[in-house]
């Protein structure tokens, strides 16, 4: 675990500590020369100079051998120090001195866990980790029990902990990146094992056409999928993806991509005439069809998408376009309604819901609709003009020329 992980665990420890130590009175039955070198070391300890913390700890221990609390700061100051291998039999005593002493066998196991003893570490890493209610300690425990679980060869466990992590701690860098890496890896070691016991088979193929795609390896992607139809013909999904693949490419080749977006479309109609139940297949022909004019059968698609996945708020927001285009707007109306409570941050669907009330004349409704439009619109800008998150699956709607607001 990085030393800046630590930090935090500081104020956990040290307070409480501290305050088991307060309660025993510190080193109560020594010297006044005792007293003061604990003093001294307790104020190195707090201003963070650990190599004069460990020496004063050190030296109070000379003198009376006995004293629990100060094995427990000596054995902290171990931890803060990266000496783990210094900081267990330190703390081992604490612990043996008075049991009762909060903390420590978390502590403890954080740093046979820093020292690769995962066995000896995992029980009481467990029990921290259960039963904890401070939440800096508990982070900390359940990043060092993640990756006992991965040291003991237990990823099914360590997943299992990652999950619970990103749970409590949404937003915290490092939690994002442990499990971030995480799932990596034990990806990558699944895939492995696939290749080593199907290595020719329509899974192995689909996972390959799928990394490459996520990499931009658009012919190597499709090459893949179509191997995944020549052992498997009927098999669902992979004429979607060769679509996919195919519309990223026309992206890239830009004003002579024509036939591309032909093959793309060829490959959606297959798709739905194998499955018609795909309704992100039946999204992006509809997609494919408001672009190129064809407004009733677009709205045929997209009806389609709909009626297969009712909450998909990009076809609802395609299917709401599409009806207002061709001058049904009261059927838009609450089509785009549904998709702006389905994603109330789309702010494609509220410029079309605005269009929808416009053609209705409901002039109200509109200005309430475009002013959410230019809110979230500015925002979007604010962040970079991210699309947020909807389904990074299929084409996302947006507007094709430059809106009030923009």
């Amino acid at each position: 675990m990085a030393k800046s992980g630590r930090w935090g665990l500081a104020v956990v420890l040290v307070a409480t500590i501290a305050a088991a130590a307060a309660g025993a009175q510190g080193p109560a039955a020594s010297t006044s020369a005792i007293e003061q070198t604990f003093k001294q070391a307790e104020l190195a300890l707090a201003q963070g100079r650990y190599d004069d913390a460990e020496r004063l700890y050190k030296e109070v221990l000379t003198r009376d051998a006995n004293i629990a609390e100060v094995h427990a700061k000596l054995g902290f100051t171990y931890f803060q120090e990266g000496k783990f291998g210094e900081a267990v039999p330190v703390l081992r005593r604490a612990i043996a001195l008075k049991p009762a002493l909060p903390n420590l066998d978390a502590l403890l196991s954080m740093s046979l866990s820093e020292l690769g003893q995962h066995a000896q570490a995992l029980p009481g890493l467990k029990r921290a980790f259960d039963k904890t209610t401070d939440r800096p300690l508990m982070r900390m425990v359940g990043l060092h029990l993640q990756r006992t679980y991965m040291g003991l060869g237990r990823d099914a466990d360590a997943v299992g902990v990652a999950l619970e992590l990103s749970r409590r701690f949404p937003e915290d860098p490092e939690v994002l990146y442990h499990t971030g890496r995480l799932f990596s890896n034990y990806a990558y070691l699944q895939t492995m094992t696939l290749q080593r016991v199907a290595p020719d088979s329509v899974w192995l193929h689909q996972a390959a056409g799928e990394a490459n795609e996520s990499q931009g390896l658009w012919d190597a992607a499709i090459k893949e999928y179509e191997r995944v139809l020549a052992l498997a013909p009927e098999r669902p999904g992979a004429h979607f993806r060769i679509g996919r693949v195919l519309l990223a490419q026309s992206q890239q080749q830009g004003a002579d991509a024509s036939g591309l977006i032909a093959q793309a479309r060829q490959q959606f109609e297959t798709e739905l005439h194998r499955d018609p139940t795909n309704a992100n297949a039946a999204y992006e022909l509809g997609e494919l069809q408001r672009k190129a004019g064809e407004l009733d059968r677009a709205v045929e698609s997209f009806g389609a998408a709909v009626r297969s996945d009712p909450g998909f708020a990009e076809a609802l927001v395609g299917l709401g376009r599409t009806l207002t285009s061709l001058n049904r707007g009261a059927e838009a109306v609450p089509v785009l309604e549904r998709a702006t409570t389905l994603d109330p941050e789309n702010d494609v669907a509220f410029y079309q819901l605005s269009q929808a009330y416009g053609a209705v004349g409901n002039a109200t409704a509109q200005q309430t609709a475009l002013a959410t439009f230019q809110r979230l619109r500015a925002a979007r800008r604010g962040e970079g003009d991210s699309l947020g998150p909807g389904r990074p699956d299929v084409t996302r709607q947006e507007l094709a020329a430059q809106p009030p607001g923009r």
